[in-house]
């Protein structure tokens, strides 16, 4: 594989993350027409998040007993030829079917950061590894902005189950020439046997025998967390809390969005000059501390470019670790199990994704956003200290 070069490695473990997240946040792009045609209150769009995380978690730990088998590249871009199926099923006009492309789609998604991170591991030693994870890490939120892009105009020029099925097979078409055309994913070469027993709970079980992987995990279920709060209530915050319109909100999550891509690459440049990623995540940690205090500081009579200030420390921080802690997991163990410690670690994140921003409403509706800003600020601090431990306590 290594003969291929970096770049077509970078390509083949990032385009598949692409187009998959694009499918999975697909619906709730269109979610005010997905419940309208099923006559659901649009609330419930919000369970499609819960529902869809759960597959992936599960598709996430049955990584590591198909990776062997088929090989991590080849796995990738079967996953979204069968993700693209899954995306047309929401076109068929009926619950059932939306039930299944949901599950299917989150068994689709969860293998992919696994894969990525076990091809990248076969191939040769990469110098700067946490700027290449990070480079490859910013197809999430490059998806959601295809999603955002593509399907709402496909929608308003067609209808929404054309519109699924354009994009669902399209997906599919393109996973299937792909993974057939490209060198580097048709020579892959398979691993002639698992080097660790691969069970279904055999990531959990290396990250339970391995303290420092495990307080990273942690760390990642507090950094996820944040990622999802800042993700999906900053609109809510700005608007109510600080009394400004709906435009305004939106301007300052695209604000937080695009310092997310320039965090995830800049943190990542900043871990390879300086040659420590725990360390590094240790500061991205603290400096997601430093922005909730600084959102906690916001009221009505601040400027608007203060607030665009926070929204991009925000951004930049809390959508900023990833690359660097995949990076982390992969320096931990050896080559041939980088991807049991991405999918044993990424259960923990996924906590964090799920339980983060019900958490944090609840708080706020009780307590107010300062204040739920204030705990979301010691967290950071806990996760920061977890990353910062010396290795040798850690082990």
């Amino acid at each position: 594989m290594s003969r291929h070069g970096p770049l077509a490695l970078l390509f083949a473990t990032m385009y598949p993350q692409t187009v998959m997240s694009m499918m999975v946040l697909t619906p709730p792009v269109v979610a005010e027409q997905v419940t309208a045609a099923f006559g659901l209150p649009a609330e419930t769009a919000g369970l499609y998040v819960a529902a869809s995380y759960v597959f992936v978690a599960i598709g996430t730990l049955s990584t590591a007993s198909v990776i062997p088998r088929i090989g991590p590249l080849r796995l990738s871009f079967a996953c979204i030829a069968a993700g693209g199926c899954a995306l047309a099923l929401f076109g068929l006009g009926s619950f059932a079917f939306v039930l299944l492309a949901t599950a299917l789609m989150g068994l689709c998604y969860g293998p992919l950061t696994p894969a990525g991170q076990q091809a990248i591991a076969n191939g040769e030693p990469i110098a700067n590894l946490a700027l290449f994870l990070s480079v490859r890490q910013t197809a999430v939120p490059l998806g959601g902005m295809l999603a955002g892009l593509i399907v709402p105009a496909l929608v308003v020029r067609s209808d929404l189950e054309t519109a699924l099925f354009i994009v669902g097979g399209t997906v599919t078409l393109s996973g299937l020439l792909a993974g057939g055309l490209l060198g580097i994913v048709r020579h892959e070469r398979r691993e002639p046997r698992p080097v660790v027993r691969a069970g279904f709970l055999a990531p959990l079980r290396l990250m339970l025998g391995h303290r420092a992987l495990l307080a990273m995990s942690f760390a990642s279920t507090i950094y996820g967390a944040l990622q999802l709060v800042v993700g999906s209530l900053l609109v809510v915050f700005v608007m109510r809390e600080l009394g400004r319109d709906l435009v305004t909100a939106g301007m300052m999550l695209g604000i937080s969005q695009a310092a997310a891509v320039c965090g995830r690459i800049g943190w990542g440049f900043i871990a390879d000059r300086i040659g420590r990623l725990r360390g590094t995540l240790g500061a991205i940690g603290l400096g997601m501390a430093a922005a909730c205090v600084m959102a906690w500081a916001l009221g009505p009579d601040t400027p608007d470019w203060v607030i665009a200030l926070v929204a991009f420390l925000l951004g930049g921080t809390t959508s900023g670790w990833n690359g660097v802690f995949l990076a982390s997991l992969m320096q931990a163990v050896p080559a041939s199990q980088a991807g049991f410690a991405a999918s044993g670690a990424l259960l923990f994140s996924y906590l964090g994704i799920v339980l983060g921003p019900p958490i944090f409403g609840g708080i706020a509706a009780l307590a107010g956003f300062p204040i739920a800003f204030l705990l979301l600020g010691a967290l950071a601090l806990g996760g920061a200290a977890l990353c910062l431990m010396p290795a040798s306590t850690a082990r």
